[in-house]
């Protein structure tokens, strides 16, 4: 039993060295690959890789602790079981599942984009692009930009983004009277 609880161990630490050199590798050279398998059947342990190698990791390190201080097989077995399913319920509840609420709320759909406002960070150039910022849920972010009819727009200019195509932000100049008539 010794030789799988090291087996396992070895098998963990293996997989976490291979996954941060590929995973280095993979965005060195601009490719996106997502190893999560999205099978909702199990609830309490979703099958995640980073939760697999958890489990795996945990149960040969607390097997192998357990066999060298001479704890019987069977209780061995418990204790590496218990406490491998504890910490990577651990790691889903307090590590993946935050991180996945952030990564689903930061970005905001370009639908929810149409009409919000923006300042023109880098002058928009006659039939050419330029660079604006908006903030949405209390983020800035800058994309590149265009005017709708192609004309020049200033830096600095308030404008509101009319039209997202192909990543690029068509907008249009706030006209100042707009402006105070809304305001009123």
């Amino acid at each position: 039993m010794l030789m799988i609880y090291k087996i396992t161990f070895i098998t963990g630490i293996l997989y976490a060295v291979t996954s941060l050199v590929l995973g280095h590798l993979f965005d060195a050279v601009d490719m996106d690959f997502d190893g999560d398998m999205h099978i909702h059947f199990f609830t309490i342990l979703p099958i995640k890789p980073i939760t697999i190698i958890a489990f795996i990791t945990v149960f040969g390190g607390v097997g192998i602790m357990c066999s060298n201080k001479g704890v019987r097989p069977i209780f061995t077995f418990l204790i590496a079981i218990f406490l491998a399913y504890a910490i990577a319920l651990l790691v889903y509840r307090f590590i993946m599942i935050p991180l996945y609420k952030v990564q689903n709320t930061s970005a905001a759909s370009q639908k929810e984009l149409i009409g919000l406002d923006a300042v023109v960070k880098s002058s928009i150039m006659e039939r050419g692009f330029g660079q604006i910022a908006y903030v949405k849920n209390g983020n800035t972010y800058y994309s590149p930009a265009k005017h709708v009819k192609g004309e020049y727009i200033e830096a600095g200019t308030k404008v509101f983004i009319v039209d997202i195509k192909d990543n690029i932000y068509y907008v249009e100049k706030k006209n100042f009277y707009y402006e105070i008539e809304v305001n009123i």
